[in-house]
């Protein structure tokens, strides 16, 4: 009696092949699915898309304030985030100033003005104004006069910078307990109604200062991890987000070999059952 012929089967060397080249179909594919449709989470991204939209808004040559004053307890909740924005500002051209109110923000300050210079920054394109004594009241003082701290001098990029805050084209504020968007909109909004101002504060400070991004007074805002993380990813200027089409055909395709195998170890102990025609 002729026996019944074997199976056909794959070559083991084609496995490989196949996942290289759907995982590549998956990365030509990509925006062909809305990324919505494949995540697991779907959380509300206008924080993050109008804080990125405030910092473009920014002209290629403008001065930015950065005001560096957060707490060094609350810091790494917003590390990324801040970074993320001024690299979003470095990548556009703007002259960035760093000024801190308080003892804490200068610490914090000094380290991402060494990152900057890392990363490439020029000394015309950034300013380092130092700690500026006095809390509120210097900060009322900066709106006239904005001079940096003794012992140090501003780029000749930056001449109209000692004429004030006003003399800026947009102020991030990096908020702490003591110094933080509540004194910004309170002392500067106040006296410089035109000035657009944004804003990155720890989780524990969004009941407070969220009323002032729905009232306008604050042109941008990020206030939650949530909110951090998606301007983080979205952020042009950020490490580049993987397809989720490409994981989510990564995945299917890692579930068919664990499938095989366990097949394959089903088979083994029942005696020989075969797979069905191509998997084997």
């Amino acid at each position: 009696m002729t026996e019944a012929a074997p199976p056909r089967r794959l070559p083991a060397w084609l496995w490989p092949v196949l996942l290289v080249g759907v995982l590549a179909l998956a990365l030509l594919l990509e925006g062909a699915v809305p990324d919505d449709l494949l995540r697991v989470s779907n959380p509300d991204r206008s924080a993050a898309v109008g804080f990125g939209e405030a910092l473009d808004a920014v002209d290629a040559d403008g001065m930015v304030l950065v005001a560096m004053d957060p707490d060094l307890g609350t810091y790494p909740e917003i590390r990324a985030t801040v970074r993320a924005a001024l690299d979003q500002l470095r990548g556009r051209g703007a002259r960035i100033g760093l000024v801190s109110y308080t003892p804490e923000g200068r610490a914090v300050a000094a380290a991402e003005l060494e990152r900057l210079r890392a990363a490439g920054a020029s000394d015309d394109r950034l300013a380092d104004f130092g700690f500026l004594a006095g809390a509120e009241a210097a900060l009322v003082l900066s709106v006239t006069d904005l001079a940096p701290a003794e012992g140090r001098s501003l780029p000749a990029s930056f001449a109209t910078a000692g004429d004030g805050i006003a003399a800026f084209d947009l102020v991030l504020v990096v908020g702490g307990v003591d110094i933080g968007p509540r004194t910004w909109v309170e002392q500067v909004s106040t006296r410089i109604p035109e000035l657009p101002i944004v804003a990155v504060v720890p989780t524990f400070m969004q009941p407070e200062v969220a009323p002032y991004l729905r009232t306008g007074q604050l042109d941008g805002l990020i206030a939650t991890v949530r909110d951090g993380s998606a301007y983080a990813e979205g952020s042009a200027h950020g490490a580049a987000a993987t397809s989720p089409l490409a994981m989510l055909v990564g995945l299917l395709i890692a579930l068919a070999f664990v499938g095989r195998a366990l097949w394959t170890f089903s088979r083994d102990d029942a005696g020989g059952t075969d797979l069905p025609e191509g998997l084997a």
